[in-house]
């Protein structure tokens, strides 16, 4: 292993017009790399979507980007890197290694069938990837939930019943492909047919109006997509997830939901939307077109085996609660978490590789994070930027999150902290 042909650099633009973004962005990135790059990695805010569009802010990139580059990215709520933190703007990274062989792969339709948009994709990795190096890692970014456009795109709908909450749940995600991500079922795929990588994932999201969401596949501008990004390679990888969230005695079963585990009806055998106002000793008025923002700092979770599935409630539909992920265990906890714990994830997952010396950095975390912590958000990449030193790193906070390694198997939720580490 020769290090030393290790180049990866870290670009940002913060322009507003979308195709001198995706000019500078590039721009920026690879004017530091001494050959051409093995993958282009782009992430941006939703902005763009107002100020030219992103096919124009991917025409701007490829204005510079050299021809062929395999590029993945899409939208998120903000990102961190060694410059900055931002919520408006673009960044990209790019690496070139010669020890390392790439593919990418895209799935379609993940609201209406995650399974086959998953077996889409890792079916294209299979087939295109060199398996030479004995290293494998897998970057997994999928589209995340979106607000039904249903009912004039409202996340708290009064007055309906179970069976059209459950029609109009159906509706928006077989015919509109909107509402959950879904993310989960394709997690299963992904770490199934590929057993021996390790897997970061995020899911691409907006500014957390939970509206609208793209994905960049080279020159494509996509929805409803899958984005596998696979690496043989022989630097070594480590993943790992952190919460800093705590288990509360608030408990509570879930008696009655639909067939996929994921809209609830009855919580402790009471319609599910009361009796979870009376758990958090709420007033009725507090279910209202900010829930996403009040649920932040009362996450839901269940157990699965060994590990803890947090959770947030993205609609509510009449008495009926939509959960982000399916269910599988009807025993849930409240959980509790502070602008303390939230930062306390960040230091107990890098302390967890402080015997690495790193070479390379990518970090999904929670935009629910990014909301919370508010100007405290600097904290995080003070802690990053002391792990890293002089490294590049990454962090993008997107709505979604998920690691996998053979060893630690899959972690997913929302408002977790997830790292990557090559070394």
């Amino acid at each position: 292993m020769d290090k030393t042909k290790l180049e990866t650099a870290i670009g940002t633009s913060r322009k507003w017009d979308a195709r001198e973004a995706g000019r500078e962005v590039a721009r920026n990135t690879i004017k530091n790399l001494n050959a051409p790059p093995n993958f282009f990695l782009l992430f941006s805010s939703i902005h763009y979507e107002t100020h030219g569009g992103f096919q124009e802010f991917l025409n701007g990139v490829w204005e510079v980007l050299p021809e062929g580059t395999p590029l993945v990215g899409g939208t998120v709520s903000g990102f961190i890197n060694p410059q900055g933190c931002y919520t408006r703007g673009a960044t990209a990274l790019a690496m070139s290694y010669p020890n390392m062989n790439v593919a990418i792969g895209v799935g379609y339709n993940t609201k209406r069938n995650p399974k086959k948009a998953a077996m889409q994709a890792t079916k294209m990795i299979k087939q295109k990837l060199d398996f030479t190096y004995r290293n494998r890692f897998l970057l997994q970014l999928v589209s995340a939930g979106n607000v039904p456009n249903i009912i004039a795109r409202k996340k708290v709908v009064k007055g309906i019943s179970k069976t059209l909450a459950l029609n109009l749940y159906g509706f928006s995600l077989k015919v509109l492909q909107t509402g959950v991500g879904r993310e989960d079922e394709i997690h299963d795929i992904t770490t199934n047919e590929f057993k021996e990588f390790n897997i970061l994932g995020g899911s691409l999201l907006d500014s957390m109006r939970i509206m609208n969401n793209y994905q960049f596949y080279n020159k494509k501008v996509l929805e409803n997509a899958l984005l596998l990004l696979a690496m043989s390679l022989d630097l070594n990888t480590n993943v790992c997830t952190t919460l800093g969230m705590k288990e509360t005695d608030n408990e509570f079963t879930i008696t009655k939901m639909s067939a996929d585990k994921r809209v609830v009806h009855e919580i402790d055998g009471k319609p599910a939307s009361k009796r979870l106002l009376e758990l958090l000793n709420w007033p009725e008025d507090y279910f209202d077109e900010t829930i996403y923002r009040r649920i932040f700092y009362y996450p839901l979770a269940f157990k699965d085996g060994d590990r803890i599935i947090p959770e947030v409630i993205p609609l509510v539909l009449g008495d009926s609660l939509l959960f982000t992920y399916q269910t599988k265990n009807p025993k849930v906890t409240i959980l509790s978490t502070s602008g303390e714990g939230l930062i306390s994830a960040v230091t107990e997952n890098l302390d967890k590789h402080r015997s690495i010396t790193p070479a390379l950095g990518l970090i999904s975390s929670c935009a629910i994070r990014l909301q919370t912590l508010g100007s405290n958000i600097f904290k995080v990449r003070e802690a990053l930027m002391d792990y890293f030193k002089e490294k590049p790193f990454l962090l993008f906070y997107v709505g979604g999150e998920m690691s996998y390694s053979p060893e630690n198997g899959l972690r997913y939720g929302n408002d977790t902290f997830n790292t990557a580490i090559f070394w």
